[in-house]
């Protein structure tokens, strides 16, 4: 039990700081927005790198968001068929469903690291901002991992018998 609270301590701080980044980009992707519209549409002009950091920011948003939607339960869940189930069957489908994502976030991870390795994307860097590519796309590998982790946390409260917190993601 003990070992499981410094591992919920540890997904805790995973999903504040996700929390706390999602809100700096949010605010940065609207300032910035905002601004390019107005130089845009007002005086004619446009900042080559904006437009880049706002898709680049909606890719970390997507990807780093996903994990802190599924820790606070705020993603789509057909349970129609399981609200049918006793708590026991309950239980083994919710396992067995964290299961399959942690198999495929870590097949998705591996295919994100290997990739945003790969020769041809360290070669990459952006055209306005001039950074690397790698680093773009590691923002799809380090999510797919960071939903590992929060799916554990779901496996091991399930077998523990441990109420999930109500999280506001």
């Amino acid at each position: 039990m003990k070992a499981f609270s410094v591992y919920h301590k540890f997904a805790d701080l995973i999903f504040n700081i996700i929390k706390v980044l999602m809100a700096i980009m949010i605010t940065v992707m609207v300032i910035i927005t905002t601004m390019e519209v107005i130089r845009r549409y007002i005086f004619g002009l446009s900042f080559i790198w904006a437009e880049e950091l706002v898709k680049f920011m909606l890719v970390a948003v997507t990807f780093l968001g996903g994990p802190a939607a599924y820790r606070s339960g705020s993603l789509a869940f057909l349970d129609l068929a399981v609200s049918h189930l006793g708590d026991k069957g309950k239980k083994i489908v919710g396992i067995f469903i964290n299961l399959v994502i942690i198999l495929s976030c870590i097949w998705l991870a591996k295919l994100g690291f290997e990739y945003s390795f790969s020769p041809m994307v360290a070669k990459m860097y952006s055209t306005g901002l001039k950074l690397k590519m790698t680093y773009i796309y590691l923002t799809i590998p380090i999510g797919f991992c960071m939903m590992i982790v929060f799916a554990l946390e779901q496996i091991l409260m399930t077998i523990l018998d441990i109420e999930p917190e109500v999280k506001e993601a």
